[in-house]
């Protein structure tokens, strides 16, 4: 059996050109009602355009109208089967006749046909939910939403049409639940030890990480992209004093150095910093994506030790690990040499979270290498470390004509008390555990 044609006769193509042109303005400006209506005249002259039967079919679902739905969902299939939309509409339907399975399937296969139809993912966590297929329901929910973290995103900038705002919602509900209930078990054993009422920034903090309570930044260029700690003083620089063990690093400049320069004597082990594969902004990195002029030879990457290259810095990593850096599952700490050279710049942008410090160790600095963290520029010194919080806005800079390197290290903010500390590394575990069973499973 052929399909039947999904494009109208030449003499008649100008005319449904111009209804869907109307068609797709009306729908625009959400006057929904005027552009079912002129729908209704594109079928008229080409009974199969998908577009105009799946819109219809939309509303005839929202009224309840089920057999009419159906009906336009039928010929959109005999015309163009391969149309995942369409197969994702029909879910739609038989979940309003409660055929929760028929609409898994039909989920499928439109998942089948485009993997990322974020709206299909959405529709198939909720529809899993229903089935009491929990931890299949977050994982689905997560695929479609992962690029849009709150429900206002989805609703409020025309990402997700009106008739999938409710899907939406329990989608933004079934996820926060599952988030909530791992942060909490976390947190539990800290609040035995230290008292509830200690942990409230690290209680907000999870709020506003599940898009509970909007961020309440103390200072307008502080914005962390992971994180925010609310209640702690907004402060861009520290001095080297507010970190005891300073001192101790620095008296290990000289040996620290040497190492590095047999590193980047050998040519072995850095790697470009900046890498577009890991999630970071294409177009504010674009100049240094993959780029060698910003490298990087780490020691401690995402809270893991890098056997190979702390072999070949021994010096550095028996200074390192007696440190009391942050220890947050999957995220710190962070110990690295950092390379930059010759008239390169890092833009602008900004760091994870308040509640720890980026410390740099300046091995090898020549003259008009600077850094700005908020609003405030300043100069390395050799030797003498440079401490700051990387969820202020901050870059840096190279205008001279040879190479500049630092250690870089994570501190712990020392204005957190011992409770936030503990519940900061109780929630960052909670997220962790949460995207290693749901985001990135085996």
């Amino acid at each position: 059996m052929s399909r039947p044609p999904t494009n109208p006769a030449p003499d008649q193509a100008w005319q449904v050109r111009t209804f869907v042109e109307s068609a797709a303005e009306l729908e625009a400006r959400g006057e929904l009602d005027e552009a079912e209506n002129v729908y209704h005249n594109i079928l008229a002259v080409a009974p199969y355009h998908l577009h105009a039967l799946n819109f219809l079919a939309v509303r005839a679902l929202e009224r309840d109208e089920l057999d009419e739905s159906e009906g336009y969902l039928d010929r959109a299939l005999r015309a163009a089967p391969e149309r995942a939309a369409t197969h994702q509409n029909l879910a739609l339907l038989h979940r309003a006749r409660g055929k929760l399975p028929d609409a898994l399937q039909e989920l499928d296969r439109a998942l089948a046909l485009n993997a990322e139809l974020r709206s299909a993912w959405l529709i198939k966590g909720v529809v899993l939910d229903q089935l009491d297929r929990r931890d299949e329901a977050v994982m689905a929910l997560w695929r479609g939403w992962r690029q849009f973290p709150t429900a206002q995103q989805l609703t409020e900038t025309g990402i997700a049409p009106p008739h999938l705002h409710k899907l939406v919602r329990d989608a933004a509900h079934t996820l926060r639940t599952s988030q909530r209930a791992l942060m909490q078990e976390g947190l539990r054993p800290v609040e035995e030890q230290h008292g509830r009422a200690s942990l409230a920034g690290v209680w907000a903090a999870c709020e506003i990480y599940l898009g509970e309570r909007p961020p309440d930044y103390l200072h307008p260029l502080q914005r962390p992209h992971f994180l925010y700690l609310p209640g702690i003083p907004a402060r861009a620089f520290f001095e080297r004093g507010a970190l005891p063990w300073s001192g101790e690093l620095e008296a290990a400049t000289a040996a620290i150095c040497a190492e590095l320069e047999a590193v980047l004597e050998s040519g072995d082990g850095t790697e470009p910093y900046v890498q577009s594969n890991k999630g970071i902004d294409p177009e504010r990195w674009r100049e240094l994506d993959h780029s060698r002029r910003w490298s990087a030879f780490h020691l401690l990457k995402a809270g893991a030790r890098v056997g190979r290259n702390c072999a070949r810095c021994p010096t550095t990593w028996s200074v390192l690990e007696s440190l009391p850096l942050p220890c947050l599952s999957g995220h710190a700490p962070e110990a690295l040499f950092s390379i930059l050279e010759p008239g390169t710049h890092i833009p602008p942008h900004h760091g994870l979270g308040n509640y720890k410090l980026v410390v740099h160790l300046p091995l090898v600095i020549p003259e008009d290498c600077s850094i700005r963290v908020g609003e405030e520029a300043r100069s390395w010194r050799k030797g003498e470390c440079l401490v700051f919080d990387d969820s202020f806005e901050h870059e840096a800079w190279n205008r001279s004509s040879a190479r500049r390197s630092v250690l870089i290290l994570d501190a712990w903010n020392p204005l957190l008390s011992e409770a936030e500390r503990d519940g900061m590394t109780a929630l960052v575990e909670a997220i962790a555990v949460f995207n290693e069973k749901y985001c990135n499973p085996a």
